[in-house]
């Protein structure tokens, strides 16, 4: 028999290494009445008082949530499941937060302090979660085909937004291997500001150079949209740089513009779509403006700085959600310019014009994200058959951060064909 929580063969759990009870030297009466007692003393749990039992979610206290296996039956993943909470989960602290996986589906709980609001669940799934009945645990069960190989992104969110966890990376047995990411970068991140009169506010640009560069080394660039996470990507650039898998670059982040107001009440105060759809309504003037920035101010002003490549062969443009959007929309109108792409979970507002045939293309989005993937299918079918050298990464997970990080040195290096 393998070793269960409930197996009171201590030999075989020590030999499967179960972290619960190898260290138990125990009689099996006292062990079962050790976990009896376990299960009764505990303040909180998926059950609640009177011994475990499955309960079902409230989903009629969260708003309405479109994205519901039952409600949109074409959806086969990605979707909310309406199913009970398995007995027995227990959350004997608050604040705690809990990643339960089952068959190609995904359980999330919280337990929330009093007066925390409805949380919500963040981010390569983005989702509400719903209250169990006379608990104070909330819990949302996802449907993840081949959840074995996912990789996601998890963090419990107020409905303003703040955040009441860590952000958890869950990877299943079979899932990529993490990029390995040095603590501290061995390269450098320099950060200044760029004034226009045509983009809101000035821009913080932040540039990281490789470890052991000086001007006299000529190297590729790629200049990537909301450049605030530039040190982020830097982290799995730089290892890869370091293992030989991706070329010294030079990576240029250009910061996106800050939305006012609440953007979904008012599409034209999101300011980041604004510049970064082509062909957004009402967004035309904004797109033009933030696109002659960067061709006439940051292009010219790091090239000299850092001495960087000029050709179009040596410039990738990248991005994530609508900058990877903003990002095919460059290489297309700009061929002279940029013959590199890296579009990531690309946003489908915007135009999907294939580039120049000799620009490479890497496109990447996740099984959950089914908008974005269909908009990262799309792309790719145009860029292909318009015979342009065309990698598409579909990975299982979500919009997510996480997965992007991963990715974007292999992007990087099939752009620039290393």
């Amino acid at each position: 028999m393998g070793c269960q929580l409930w197996s009171v063969d201590v030999r075989q759990c020590a030999r499967e290494k179960h972290p619960m009870l190898v260290t138990m030297r125990v009689s099996p009466i006292r062990l079962s009445a050790a976990l009896l007692s376990l299960t009764l003393l505990t303040p909180a749990f998926a059950g609640g008082a009177g011994g475990p039992r499955a309960l079902m979610p409230d989903f009629s206290a969260v708003t309405p949530w479109p994205i519901d296996c039952h409600a949109a039956p074409t959806l086969t993943d990605g979707c909310r499941l309406r199913v009970p909470i398995p007995a027995g989960t227990m959350l004997p602290t608050t604040g705690q937060f809990k990643i339960v996986p089952g068959t190609n589906q995904l359980t999330v709980l919280y337990r929330a302090a009093a007066g925390t609001g409805r949380p919500i669940l963040c981010c390569g799934l983005q989702i509400p979660l719903a209250p169990l009945p006379s608990t104070d645990v909330w819990a949302a069960t996802v449907k993840v085909n081949n959840l074995n190989r996912a990789v996601i992104s998890l963090q419990v969110l107020t409905e303003a937004y703040s955040p009441l966890t860590p952000t958890t990376v869950w990877r299943g047995p079979q899932a990529p291997a993490p990029v390995p990411r040095p603590g501290v970068l061995a390269g450098q991140i320099d950060r200044f500001s760029l004034t226009s009169d045509s983009v809101i506010g000035p821009r913080d640009i932040r540039v990281y150079t490789p470890p052991r560069w000086t001007n006299a080394e000529r190297l590729p660039a790629v200049y990537m949209a909301d450049g605030q996470a530039v040190e982020e990507f830097a982290r799995t650039l730089e290892a890869a740089m370091a293992r030989g898998t991706a070329p010294r670059v030079i990576l240029v982040g250009i910061s996106s513009a800050q939305s006012t107001g609440v953007t979904g009440s008012d599409p034209l105060k999101d300011h980041r779509a604004l510049e970064y759809l082509e062909g957004l309504p009402g967004g035309a003037a904004s797109f033009a403006a933030h696109e002659q920035f960067v061709l006439s101010m940051v292009l010219p002003h790091v090239e000299q700085t850092y001495h960087l490549s000029t050709r179009p062969q040596g410039r990738v443009v990248a991005g994530f959600s609508n900058g990877a959007a903003w990002a095919i929309s460059m290489a297309a109108r700009h061929p002279q310019v940029f013959r590199g792409v890296v579009a990531m979970s690309p946003g489908s507002g915007g135009a999907q014009n294939a580039p120049h045939p000799a620009t490479r293309v890497f496109v990447e989005a996740g099984t959950l994200e089914p908008l974005f993937l269909n908009s990262a299918r799309t792309y790719a079918a145009n860029t292909r058959l318009a015979g342009n050298p065309t990698h598409l990464e579909v990975r299982v997970g979500g919009h997510d951060e996480a997965v992007w990080r991963d990715v974007f040195p292999s992007g990087v290096a099939f752009a620039l064909n290393h």
